[in-house]
């Protein structure tokens, strides 16, 4: 996105999540209680983010699917400023801590656009963890999601995984934003190829 950050709009943000795939909630702020008093196992909060705003999105398991209630006020990158005007939005002091980046980056590394150590050689076949399958391949493992595009393109033609498909998005904005495989790493992949990618994370690769 290249507007400045007194350009951007909700409106404006609202459509760049509905071409990424993503409904934005427009209920009214959630009360803080209420939302306390819900079952952690009934919601999950997912760090997002593009090349100048960050935000965090609110999933809640609905009728036996994950699906997405509402996101924090975007904010920008490099500024600091939150999108304007700001109603609509959930209050970030709503994110659990172990939720925020700061303590994602602390217990993975995922959210760097380079790879913090050279990956295995394609050749590899990585291995299956059943810890990463039983929490639907999130994340993928740091090996699978540090391979770069011709890497991951013949490591996928040498390996038989069960499709997996996804709902309501497409495979690059799943992988990105729920499996944690970095932009810039994967932007080279056809639509098939993000299928298997996605099938093998949650292979549990």
């Amino acid at each position: 996105m290249t507007r400045s950050t007194k350009q951007l709009t909700r409106r404006s943000f609202s459509t760049w999540l509905a071409t990424a795939g993503v409904v934005l909630t427009t209920s009214p702020l959630a009360p803080a209680q209420s939302l306390r008093d819900s079952s952690e196992s009934n919601e999950r909060w997912t760090a997002a983010e593009n090349e100048s705003w960050q935000w965090y999105e609110r999933e809640s398991f609905i009728n036996g699917q994950w699906r997405l209630t509402g996101i924090t006020t975007p904010v920008h990158r490099v500024t600091g400023v939150h999108v304007e005007p700001t109603t609509g939005y959930l209050d970030e002091s709503l994110v659990p801590t172990e939720y925020r980046r700061v303590d994602l980056r602390r217990k993975q590394g995922q959210l760097a656009l380079t790879r913090s150590e050279p990956p295995l050689g394609p050749n590899s076949y990585g291995e299956v963890s059943l810890e990463r399958r039983a929490q639907d391949g999130r994340p993928a493992s740091e090996w699978l999601r540090s391979m770069e595009t011709e890497e991951l393109r013949e490591w996928l033609s040498k390996i038989e995984v069960s499709e997996a498909d996804v709902q309501g998005m497409t495979f690059w904005t799943h992988l990105t934003r729920d499996h944690s495989f970095r932009p810039l790493l994967i932007q080279g992949l056809n639509e098939a190829e993000q299928a298997k990618l996605h099938a093998a994370a949650h292979f549990g690769y």
